[in-house]
């Protein structure tokens, strides 16, 4: 694959993770705005990545039949074109309304890239993986820093403008070079034999697999949703100090993701997926007893780098467990069920803290890594049993 195709697709990749953390970043604009709760705040983030999780999947199996570039350009011009119209509309239902239609654009990114990823690399996959998700860790801690000097000079309807621009700019771009570029065009054709395919872990345990990572990032995403929103009420930190120190999140991811992809391409993922899960429930417990500020920097970094820095991790796990599926297809898998718990966590989260307050709910919402770390080492070790049998029966 072309250089200037990867970088274009690395580039693509920090312009799309920006929406999925658009809304928690000025969370706490939105609920000052249009007054809301918790709970419907949650409800509006839920009805958000619920969307982007139905289309995930559709437009992950359609990826793997049309040219991709043409999918990416559509997803990156509709949902900057719906964000920005939502940054005008006053009312909260027609505000929800182009949320939820800019939305569909948001899903098109990840189940195409991930497959273009697992399709035209032929070594060091960790090391890409590693680099595609270390551009969105670039991109999400931009963000989140330049709307800690936005917050407090412009309103909530300009930081929206500002944030979807990139958005435009990468639709034209897909548009227009994706074809020169050979972006999308070509898919090599894998010839599995039955015999290979047998080495494969069985389809139920790509489904229980999906359903612990599910668990894993609804009990990760709904804390990192309402950092910001919680510093800024249990803290005491200002808007835009909350936005400064939520971005310290994605220097973890900065500094891990490539750690993470050599490291996948040196041993195996698996383990680096199993240590990275059970050592966020300590992080995040401790994050909930307020610990002084001088700690809360490198308790953010060591929980940004074990959430996001794991993602390449997953990304090769998902290849490797997926069987005969096409790529776009099982990406879409992927893709879908991680919304979906993108969805629902935070919905829940702010409707337990609007009960309980945020800092027990934080406590609450960790216990599920235990649970995710334990799984994680049974799925591993039955597919290393099974890897085992095999081996010995060639």
């Amino acid at each position: 694959m072309k250089r200037s195709a990867v970088i274009l697709r690395n580039v693509g990749h920090g312009v799309n993770d920006i929406y999925w953390f658009l809304l928690p970043s000025i969370l706490p604009l939105i609920i000052e705005q249009f007054h809301l709760t918790y709970g419907t705040a949650g409800g509006i983030l839920t009805a958000f990545l619920g969307v982007a999780a139905l289309f995930s999947f559709i437009l992950g199996r359609i990826s793997d039949r049309f040219p991709r570039h043409i999918i990416l350009s559509a997803g990156f011009l509709s949902a900057s074109i719906f964000l920005i119209g939502a940054a005008f509309m006053e009312r909260l239902s027609v505000f929800v309304v182009l949320l939820l239609t800019a939305g569909i654009g948001v899903a098109s990114f990840h189940p195409a890239t991930y497959a273009e990823i697992e399709e035209t690399t032929e070594s060091r996959k960790g090391m890409a993986y590693g680099m595609f998700e270390f551009y969105g860790s670039v991109a999400i801690f931009a963000m989140f820093f330049l709307h800690g000097f936005l917050l407090k000079q412009l309103s909530l309807r300009n930081i929206i403008i500002i944030t979807s621009l990139p958005g435009l700019i990468m639709g034209s771009i897909f548009l227009w070079s994706g074809r020169m570029l050979q972006f999308g065009s070509v898919h090599l054709k894998e010839i599995v034999s039955h015999e290979a395919d047998r080495n494969k872990p069985p389809d139920i345990l790509f489904v229980i697999l999906l359903v612990v990572i599910a668990l894993r990032l609804f009990s990760i995403i709904s804390v990192v949703n309402f950092t910001p929103t919680y510093l800024v009420r249990e803290v005491g930190l200002g808007k835009d100090m909350a936005s400064f120190a939520t971005s310290i999140y994605f220097i973890g991811g900065l500094i891990f993701t490539p750690i993470v992809g050599k490291l996948c391409d040196i041993r195996s993922p698996y383990p680096v997926l199993l240590i990275a899960t059970g050592v966020i429930f300590p992080l995040i417990l401790l994050m909930s007893y307020t610990p002084p500020l001088w700690i809360l920097p490198l308790n953010l970094i060591l929980l940004g780098g074990a959430y996001y820095g794991s993602w390449p991790a997953m990304d090769m796990i998902i290849a490797q467990m997926s069987r005969k599926k096409g790529k776009g297809e099982a990406f879409g898998y992927f893709v879908s069920i991680t919304a979906i718990a993108y969805s629902f966590s935070p919905l829940l989260f702010g409707i337990v803290a609007d009960r309980v307050g945020l800092k027990l709910s934080m406590r609450f919402f960790s216990f599920p890594l235990l649970l995710c770390t334990g799984a994680f080492f049974l799925i591993f070790r039955v597919v290393r049993l099974g890897n085992t049998v095999y081996s010995s029966r060639r």
